[in-house]
């Protein structure tokens, strides 16, 4: 029995300590899978100003933890800081980090259910409609300002809690490449728009040849506009949970294969 992605050669991008669940996916729908990481997440320092942003997070009204490494450095921050207060109330940009908030003991997450993205968050749940309280973000070093600023415009006090760093590992693109060249790879997944950015720049103007005519899964009309000038076929998926990304990327391939036999 032929299963969907039967043939077809895929590169995820995900942090190699994240990476094993969506290739177990990809592998069970009959992908050959390259792990290429093109971020890696370093642990920032208890310093002054995040001991005391953990402080302020503790007893804040709102807290929003934008992913997975949010939750894994920040929580124990906050816990360590003696919260979160018992009125506060969590909120995700997607269903993973809400399932590894739970996985940790929080039991009620605010979460996207038909997106993820700030956006997503801002229009589904209870937290775009707020219009006072303070709100402290978890996130990693810099990250998109949209969320900070549609809150503190309707009302909100927003802080930050900056508990990693994103870093743009030194990896050798070559065997991807000669692999992609060989037709062994049809997409790529690639979940932000930093993680696309490196990539570009991980692979070069060799890389970018070959990704002109392949596929790139992405989340968000955001990341699908900055993957179109580079990409043959660009797919969006709703969510960046695991099923829901493996559809994408058979839908991208079935994609791809009828662009290559255009050309042909």
């Amino acid at each position: 029995m032929s299963r969907p992605l039967d043939g077809t050669g895929v590169v995820v991008t995900r942090p190699s300590h994240q990476a094993d669940g969506l290739v177990r996916a990809l592998e069970g729908a009959g992908a050959g899978v390259w792990r290429f990481p093109t971020l890696e997440i370093a642990a920032e320092p208890d310093d002054d100003t995040r001991l005391q942003a953990a402080h302020q997070a503790a007893s804040a009204d709102w807290l929003v933890f934008v992913s997975q490494n949010a939750v894994e450095h920040g929580l124990p921050r906050i816990r360590a800081a003696g919260g979160p207060a018992g009125h506060a109330r969590c909120a995700t940009v997607g269903r993973g980090t809400a399932e590894a908030l739970r996985r940790n003991g929080v039991d009620e997450v605010l979460y996207p259910r038909h997106g993820a993205t700030s956006e997503d968050l801002l229009a589904e749940t209870e937290l775009g409609r707020i219009n006072s309280g303070r709100v402290m973000i978890v996130r990693g070093v810099g990250g998109r300002p949209h969320l900070a600023e549609t809150l503190r415009a309707r009302g909100a006090e927003v802080g930050f809690l900056e508990v990693y760093r994103r870093i743009r590992p030194s990896a050798d693109p070559a065997p991807l490449l000669a692999a992609a060249e060989a037709d062994q790879i049809q997409v790529v997944i690639a979940t932000s728009g930093e993680v696309l950015d490196n990539f570009l720049g991980l692979v070069g103007d060799r890389g970018r040849r070959w990704l002109a005519r392949s596929g790139v899964v992405v989340i968000g009309e955001r990341v699908g506009a900055m993957a179109s000038p580079h990409a043959g076929h660009v797919e969006i998926a709703a969510t960046a949970a695991e099923e829901e990304l493996t559809a994408a990327t058979a839908r991208a391939a079935r994609a791809v294969a009828e662009i290559r036999s255009r050309r042909r």
